[in-house]
């Protein structure tokens, strides 16, 4: 066997066994083992850009989405991955101080890092954080692709979830997503605040 196949092989066996390994070990309405969560919910970006003498800004309502796994290193924290979409369709386009309705569909993603941290294993309060790399795509016509700026993205967040079944909890979180994105040297600040229902295994 190829010595190449070899770590791969023991990577993937490890990435299988090790959350049923933390599975077998949890604590019913714990918050340990296997991580899984799932949010979607309603919120708000905004993004700004200076280029050619001119003043770009977008805005608009946004639909956050996020899935995040991963397994619990220690009795509060929580380290994994995962990927997060904030979706705004027809955001309000201004261009020097113009402002129009644009007939396009934004889409704030990032793909990278999660840690979360609860205050208390047994109750439900903790904090999230999400460091990683993404971007803004503009979706016309049902098209994506072309330029579009990118680069570190991350948000902060705080909730606090309720057990319904022995590993199953559901509630609610709110977040700020902060993206200082580059398209040909030009940064777009983006921001996203926004508040998701969350369904979560743990």
């Amino acid at each position: 066997m190829p010595n190449r196949i070899i770590p791969t092989l023991t990577v993937a066996a490890v990435l299988i066994l090790l959350p049923a390994y933390q599975q077998a070990q949890a604590k019913p309405r714990t918050h340990d083992g296997f991580y899984l969560s799932i949010n979607l919910g309603l919120g708000y970006y905004h993004s700004s850009a200076e280029a050619g003498g001119a003043e770009y800004t977008y805005s608009g309502l946004s639909i956050p989405t996020s899935l995040m796994m991963g397994g619990t290193l220690f009795d509060h924290l929580v380290l994994g991955g995962g990927v997060f979409f904030d979706s705004a369709p027809a955001p309000k386009e201004e261009i020097n101080g113009t402002k129009t309705q644009a007939d396009f569909t934004q889409l704030i993603l990032g793909l990278g890092a999660y840690v979360d941290f609860y205050l208390n294993p047994d109750g439900g309060l903790h904090f999230p954080v999400f460091l990683g790399w993404g971007g803004l795509e503009t979706i016309s016509n049902g098209s994506a692709g072309g330029s579009d700026p990118t680069g570190f993205v991350m948000y902060f967040g705080a909730g606090y979830e309720w057990f319904f079944a022995d590993e199953w909890s559901v509630g609610g979180l709110a977040r700020l997503v902060i993206a200082p994105i580059e398209l040909s040297g030009v940064t777009y600040l983006t921001f996203a605040p926004g508040f998701a229902a969350s369904l979560t295994w743990h």
